[in-house]
C-alpha cells in the first residue's frame, strides 16, 4: 500500500513537471509592463504637473516606469536608441515635445499622448480638452436656468470636441449654437456680433482651449464684461479663468489622468484599438462673487465637490 502511494505521488510529480511550462505563464505575462514616459524637462511649477502626472501613471497596477526628460532640443534618434534598448510595452507622451517625438514614433511603437491639447491625428491618447458632456451637466447644476449655449472654435482644433459637444447638450436639453471661426481675428468679430445681439440672461458662452476662443488679450475681457452687464453665464476649460471671473472653470485632475493614461498605454501595449478621448476626470473652481452677481447660491454639498473657490 505504501508502495503504492509513493509510486502515485512520483506520477502526479512528473505529469505536473511536463505539464508546467505549458500551464505557467510566458515572462512577463503576470509581471510589471514596462512603460516609457516621455515628458518635457521644464521648471517648477510646470515640473510639479508631469510630475504629479507620472505618479498617478505609477498609481495602478504593477508598473515599471522608465521616465526621460525632453529638452527642448531633443535628439530624436537618440531617444529611439534609448526606447529600442529598453523595450518598453508601451510609450505616453506628454506634453507638446511629447506630441512631437510621439508623431516620429508612429507606427513604430505603442504610444499615447497626454497633457496636450489634441486634435485627432491618428495617434491615441487623451487631450485636455474637458468633456462636455460633464462641463454642460456641470452648467445645469450650477445655473440650471441656462438654456442656450453658444461657442467659438477653431475648426482644425476643436471639430471632434463640437461634435461631441453637440450630443452632450441634447442629453442636458441645451441648445448649442457653434460658431466656427478660422483665426482670432474672426473669432472677435464673432465675440462681439453675439454680445450685441444675441447673449442675454438664460445664455451661456463655453471657453474651450483652442487658440481663438479663449484668447485672455482680446477675447476674455470683452466678454467678462458683456456678461457682467447682461448677466449670462461664461464658462472655460482654462483653470486660470474662474480666478479672472467666469462663472466656472473645468480642467483636467493630473494625477487622475495619470492613471487613465496608464490604463490607455496598456490596453494599445496589449494591441488593442484606442482613439482621442477628452478628460473625464475634472476638477472644478468656482467664482462665488460671480455667482452671486448671477442669482446664483450654492448648496453645502455643492460647495465640498469644488476644488477651487474665488474670492
Amino acid at each position: 500500500m505504501r508502495e503504492n502511494r509513493s509510486r502515485l505521488f512520483f506520477l502526479s510529480l512528473l505529469l505536473l513537471l511536463t505539464f508546467l511550462p505549458w500551464l505557467t505563464p510566458a515572462a512577463g505575462a503576470w509581471g510589471a509592463s514596462r512603460i516609457a514616459v516621455l515628458y518635457p524637462e521644464v521648471r517648477e511649477p510646470y515640473l510639479a504637473v508631469f510630475s504629479t502626472i507620472i505618479r498617478g501613471i505609477e498609481s495602478q497596477g504593477e508598473r515599471h516606469i522608465l521616465p526621460y526628460p525632453l529638452p527642448e532640443n531633443f535628439d530624436s534618434g537618440h531617444i529611439e536608441k534609448w526606447l529600442a534598448a529598453r523595450r518598453p510595452d508601451a510609450v505616453i507622451a506628454l506634453g507638446s515635445r511629447g506630441f512631437q517625438m510621439a508623431e516620429l514614433l508612429k507606427g513604430k511603437l505603442p504610444i499615447v499622448v497626454g497633457a496636450v491639447l489634441l486634435a485627432p491625428n491618428g495617434l491615441p491618447g487623451i487631450s485636455l480638452a474637458a468633456d462636455p458632456l460633464i462641463l454642460f451637466a456641470t452648467l445645469k447644476e450650477l445655473a440650471p436656468g441656462t438654456r442656450r449655449v453658444f461657442v467659438v472654435y477653431q475648426p482644425e482644433e476643436s471639430a471632434w470636441l463640437v461634435e461631441r459637444a453637440q450630443q452632450a447638450a441634447r442629453i442636458q436639453g441645451l441648445q448649442l449654437d457653434a460658431r466656427p471661426a478660422a483665426d482670432l481675428r474672426a473669432a472677435v468679430t464673432l465675440y462681439r456680433e453675439l454680445v450685441e445681439t444675441s447673449l442675454m440672461e438664460g445664455d451661456a458662452v463655453w471657453l474651450t482651449m483652442d487658440s481663438v476662443s479663449a484668447n485672455d488679450r482680446a477675447v476674455l475681457p470683452m466678454l467678462l464684461e458683456a456678461a457682467w452687464n447682461r448677466k449670462f453665464v461664461l464658462f472655460s476649460s482654462k483653470p486660470g479663468h474662474a480666478r479672472q471671473g467666469v462663472l466656472f472653470s473645468q480642467y483636467p485632475d493630473n494625477y487622475r489622468l495619470g492613471r487613465q493614461l496608464g490604463v490607455l498605454a496598456e490596453r494599445v501595449g496589449a494591441g488593442q484599438e484606442a482613439g482621442l478621448a477628452p478628460s473625464l476626470e475634472l476638477e472644478t473652481a468656482v467664482n462665488l462673487r460671480t455667482a452671486a452677481h448671477l442669482g446664483l447660491s450654492f448648496t453645502a454639498e455643492q460647495k465640498d465637490r469644488f476644488h477651487l473657490t474665488f474670492p
